[in-house]
């Protein structure tokens, strides 16, 4: 009869605490982001037929926004893992894809409560360019929820981000051929304020 008692009580305190907060998730997030650093490598062969290698880094500032939709799960009361996928302007550039995976940590107990929270991204994507090359970008950073009901939440946040490209290379005002090209990597490195509606 005690072991009935302790089993039910257990089996009770578990569905209480399974039934605080969903274990789905999903919403959109919006962020401006401000490129504010490049670091660059191109390798390729110029319209006259000789080998150019160029390097070189730059402070700058340019402007772009980001719109993501996102699915997610949550394992407990502070940890969230989401799949995040969406379009971002890749400084002056063009534009992307991004598809990233996001661990989120939400510091205290009480889901229902509005409370700070920390969060890591690494992803990868594809270039909207003719023709489209991959992208590696990751992201850290931080900010406050807003616990509106006991699903809907608004979130604010700051990040750091860092994206490996593969921009167009133009020489003599001659854009060089994608054949002609051996190396053309760009690092780039931008702060984002931004907001999300979760569910």
């Amino acid at each position: 009869m005690l072991i009935l008692l302790i089993l039910s009580a257990f089996i009770f305190n578990t569905n209480a605490q399974e039934q605080s907060f969903p274990r789905f998730t999903y919403g959109v997030e919006w962020s401006y982001t401000a490129t504010i650093h490049s670091i660059w490598h191109y390798n390729f062969f110029s319209p006259d037929g000789y080998r150019v290698d160029l390097k070189g880094n730059e402070m700058m500032y340019c402007s772009n926004g980001e719109a993501y939709v996102n699915a997610g799960y949550n394992f407990n009361e502070n940890w969230n893992l989401s799949l995040y996928i969406g379009i971002a302007g890749i400084s002056t550039l063009h534009k992307a894809v991004p598809v990233c995976l996001r661990g989120t940590y939400l510091f205290g107990n009480d889901p229902s409560d509005d409370r700070w929270f920390a969060f890591a991204e690494a992803g990868s994507g594809l270039s909207l360019k003719i023709p489209p090359q991959e992208i590696f970008s990751c992201k850290a950073g931080g900010g406050y929820r807003i616990s509106l009901s006991r699903n809907t939440k608004i979130d604010f946040l700051m990040a750091v981000k860092v994206s490996y490209d593969h921009p167009d290379i133009t020489y003599d005002d001659v854009k060089i051929d994608f054949n002609k090209i051996n190396r053309n990597g760009m690092t780039l490195t931008s702060v984002s304020v931004g907001m999300a509606i979760n569910i």
